[in-house]
């Protein structure tokens, strides 16, 4: 018995005529969030220094999104990844905790571009990219594959890359199974980057993206994976988690939707372990027309498996240095939240992290580690907050859905306002809406090259 076979056989009675108009439409919009989050993070200094590596590895046509480099397309996606896993504003996936879209996405791209691939194929790939890669992130139950320090994304992105590359590049069943054992064989990503602020988490997808296409590269021809990558007695389950949970790589077949219905779009620029708190916050701050100097002290319902990626070392955690410490850094979180009424990208530039006022909010933050919060978890990350007030008033909200949430999601009008906000340094308005056009009519009207030809970018 074979649990990866048993996943691609399933995966593969996909086709594109069969897919919902919903199963369409979460792809197109986490195509939309996906590329302006990719465009941004082109312009950060982890965005820039792949691109430096990507261009001076090998040449190519392959746009460098939202700027005007291009390289070829195995680099061009690494590039993409890390750009776009480089804001903490990509989405997210609660049951498998992972990031999907940072390792699918340039991957689908990268197999569409090499296999002349039409909007229909790369839209298909997408979907079987983000079902495999979901399912497998449910199967290494995420608290216990943190428990051995990796980065789901890191790893689990492996198989959603290596299964949309394989869908793109229309292999069938058994040159796609091993096409994973590859792919499993590869995985990597540890979570050391908490410890000292370092990138290395930005490059998790981009190995993803690459290795899986690489994987489906080699399986077509003719290179022999194992069997079953995934659930085989030294597969990726066994060797990832020590308390997976196999049944998951099938459960709901049929009965529940795709999994791009099932991920979520963040609605701020952080962990999205600390979006949940922050909605909460500003529910409180908004209803009670608070500021900064009105908070006395703070407490955070928080899961348990958010401690170590969160909150901990504390004396860190209230004082970052870096980026990368204050998006991992939920009394920085609070902190701005409370401060500025929001938690976007201004507030996440390096500028806010000497400023006293919110040292103090920091200072005057704790958490509280919930057990009945974890109840749900990971299907929901609920999350509660209570602000206790200088004139004496303790104020409270919960929140079990965090905006962005399939059952809480943004709105066509909000995605749209996101994308635009976050590519305004590398698009023109003109552009924005040729993109977004694109995307809302691919695989039904527009096309693949049609869109690819708009991402660099034409605003400097």
């Amino acid at each position: 018995m074979s649990l990866t076979r048993d996943l691609v056989e399933r995966v593969w009675e996909l086709t594109y005529s069969g897919l919902e108009d919903d199963d369409l439409r979460a792809a197109r919009s986490l195509l939309l969030d996906h590329l302006g989050v990719a465009a941004n993070g082109a312009t950060t200094d982890s965005g820039r220094a792949m691109q430096t590596f990507a261009v001076s590895t090998a040449e190519g046509s392959a746009p460098i999104v939202g700027t005007s480099l291009t390289a070829d397309p195995l680099h061009a996606a690494m590039a993409n990844a890390v750009a776009a896993h480089s804001i903490e504003y990509d989405d997210v996936h609660n049951s498998a905790s992972s990031h999907p879209g940072v390792a699918v996405i340039p991957a689908a791209i990268a197999a569409a571009q090499i296999a002349d691939a039409d909007a229909q194929r790369f839209l298909l790939g997408l979907v079987a990219g983000y079902e495999v890669m979901c399912r497998v992130g449910r199967a290494a139950n995420p608290t216990a594959h943190y428990r051995r320090h990796f980065h789901p994304t890191g790893t689990t992105g492996h198989f959603g890359a290596a299964a949309a590359a394989a869908s793109i590049f229309g292999l069938g069943v058994d040159r796609t199974v091993s096409a994973l054992g590859i792919a499993g064989t590869m995985a990597a990503g540890a979570m050391q980057f908490l410890l000292d602020g370092a990138w290395t988490k930005r490059l998790h997808p981009a190995q993803a993206a690459r290795n899986g296409v690489e994987a489906a590269l080699m399986a077509q021809h003719g290179f022999k994976g194992t069997e079953d990558g995934i659930g085989g007695e030294r597969g990726f389950l066994a060797g990832y988690s020590d308390d997976p949970n196999p049944k998951e790589i099938l459960a709901g077949w049929g009965d529940r939707p795709l999994e791009v219905q099932n991920t979520s779009i963040k609605a701020h620029t952080c962990c999205r372990y600390k979006q949940g708190p922050i909605d909460a916050l500003l529910a409180i701050r908004s209803a009670h027309s608070l500021r900064g100097g009105d908070i006395a002290g703070v407490r955070i319902g928080l899961l348990s498996v958010a401690e170590d990626i969160v909150w901990q070392p504390i004396e860190a955690k209230r004082r970052p240095s870096t980026v990368v410490d204050a998006q991992f850094s939920l009394p920085y979180g609070v902190a701005v939240a409370l401060a500025d009424g929001r938690a976007s990208l201004a507030q996440y530039d390096g500028t806010r992290f000497d400023d006293p006022d919110i040292h103090r909010l920091m200072d005057a933050t704790e958490r509280v580690i919930d057990k009945d919060l974890d109840l749900t978890y990971p299907a929901q990350w609920r999350s509660w907050a209570e602000v206790t007030t200088t004139d004496g008033r303790t104020l409270r909200a919960r929140v079990d859905d965090p905006k962005g949430d399939p059952t809480n999601p943004l709105s066509p009008e909000e995605l749209r306002a996101k994308f635009d906000e976050i590519t305004l340094p590398v698009y023109s308005g003109r552009r924005q809406d040729a993109i977004a056009r694109a995307v809302a009519g691919l695989g039904r009207g527009s096309s693949f090259d049609g869109l690819v030809s708009m991402l660099g970018s034409d605003n400097g």
